[in-house]
C-alpha cells in the first residue's frame, strides 16, 4: 500500500519540480522514505466537526500500530476528558473515566475518529482509484496536497484532502467534506512523531 502512495508522489512531484512548483524532489524522496517504513506513530491532534446543528472543538492524542490498531485519547472539552477509544481490528472499546469502565462499540471505521488518523488516511489512498495531487502555498511553505474518495461515503464523510510538509515530511492538516461539498472535519496535526515503538499491549483494554 505505502509502496504505491510513494510510487505516486515520486511521479506527480518529479512534474511538480521540473515545473518549478516544488523546490527540491529530496524532500519528496525523504516523504517516501519515512511512509514506506512508517510502522506506528504518536502525535497531538486538534480536530473540529461540523454538523447542520454546531460545531465542536476536540484536543485529542493519536496512537497508531500498523496495520489496524488505533487508540484515540480525549484532552478536551472537559466533560469528555479521560476519555479513550481502542481499536484494535476487529473489536472496539470506549473508555469511561466517570464510570471507570470499558464499553463496546461498534462500527469504529466507519467515525470520524478513525477518518482522523493518518493510517486510515493512507489506507483509504491504497484502496481509491482516483487520487489527486497537487501543491499548494501555505505562507513561504510549498505543501504537497493529496485528495481521494472516503471507501463508503456518507452525507457527512465523502471527501478527503491532507495536506503534507515535504521539507520536514509529516503531515499538517487534514479536511473531511460531505457530499454537500461543505467541511464538516477539520484535523490539525502537531508533534508527529514516527516509529516511537509502539507495542501491542498500548491498544489493550486496563483492567
Amino acid at each position: 500500500m505505502y509502496r504505491r502512495i510513494i510510487c505516486i508522489l515520486v511521479i506527480v512531484c518529479m512534474i511538480l519540480t521540473g515545473c518549478g512548483v516544488l523546490k527540491s524532489k529530496k524532500n519528496v524522496e525523504e516523504v517516501g522514505r519515512r511512509l514506506l517504513k512508517l510502522t506506528d506513530y504518536t502525535c497531538d491532534v486538534t480536530m473540529r466537526v461540523t454538523n447542520n446543528r454546531s460545531t465542536n472543538l476536540y484536543k485529542l492524542k493519536h496512537f497508531y500500530k500498523s496495520p489496524d490498531k488505533y487508540r484515540v485519547e480525549v484532552l478536551a472539552p472537559k466533560e469528555l476528558e479521560g476519555q479513550v477509544t481502542i481499536y484494535s481490528g476487529s473489536s472496539s472499546y470506549i473508555y469511561h473515566p466517570r464510570i471507570n469502565q470499558y464499553l463496546a462499540t461498534e462500527n469504529f471505521s466507519g467515525s470520524v475518529e478513525y477518518n482522523s488518523f493518518i493510517g486510515s488516511f493512507m489506507n483509504h489512498i491504497g484502496k481509491s482509484d482516483d487520487i489527486k495531487i497537487s501543491s499548494e502555498k501555505e505562507g513561504n511553505k510549498e505543501l504537497i496536497v493529496m485528495e481521494f474518495e472516503v471507501p463508503e461515503p456518507n452525507s457527512y464523510m465523502s471527501i478527503e484532502k491532507l495536506w503534507l510538509d515535504p521539507e520536514a515530511a509529516v503531515p499538517l492538516k487534514a479536511v473531511i467534506y460531505g457530499k454537500d461539498g461543505k467541511a464538516s472535519v477539520e484535523i490539525y496535526y502537531n508533534n508527529f512523531v514516527y516509529n516511537p515503538g509502539l507495542k501491542d499491549r498500548d491498544f489493550e483494554i486496563i483492567q
